[in-house]
């Protein structure tokens, strides 16, 4: 080793700073030690597992919660949609109802019950676009026009059926 030494500082001679050189380890059976560090302390955990767990339970409880107010909404909607298919039937029994009575013999019935008869001679009666007093009436044969104007002469009728149109 002494010469490991001298064989060096004479190659080194030149330069002016001086080197240590440390001698190899020495190969021996004995297990070698790793380099050991500083391990930072560890963070204490607990809370954040606690309030983890907590968060969980919170959002599962909402959840559930939200969960119950849509099936009771659905069971709003349900009801309303019910109540909506009624009212459509209630509807459509209405409207037939109203055809029938609309129907031309039903009304023709009901004016023959009522003590009414069929014409046998219509008198069409036309009112003056200007909404003026007097009428034009025709018969249906269409040969008797006459104007009625409140002169007491025939076809003096009115739309209200009274004479003079006072309303009877």
């Amino acid at each position: 080793m002494a010469a490991t030494r001298a064989a060096l500082a004479s190659s080194h001679r030149s330069s002016t700073a001086l080197r240590v050189v440390r001698p190899a380890p020495a190969e021996s059976d004995a297990p070698t030690r790793p380099d050991l560090r500083v391990v930072p302390p560890r963070r204490a955990t607990g809370p954040i597992v606690v309030a983890a767990v907590v968060v969980v339970f919170g959002v599962l409880l909402a959840t559930a919660a939200l969960n119950t107010m849509l099936v009771s909404g659905q069971r709003d909607l349900d009801r309303i949609e019910a109540e909506i298919r009624e009212g459509d039937q209630r509807n459509q029994a209405l409207a037939v109802e109203v055809a029938r009575l609309e129907s031309p013999e039903r009304i023709v019935e009901a004016a023959e019950a009522q003590g009414m008869i069929v014409p046998t001679d219509p008198t069409w009666l036309t009112i003056r676009p200007d909404g003026g007093p007097d009428a034009t009436t025709t018969s249906e044969e269409g040969a008797d026009d006459v104007r009625a104007d409140g002169d007491g002469e025939p076809g003096d009728e009115r739309a209200d059926g009274g004479p003079g149109g006072s309303g009877g």
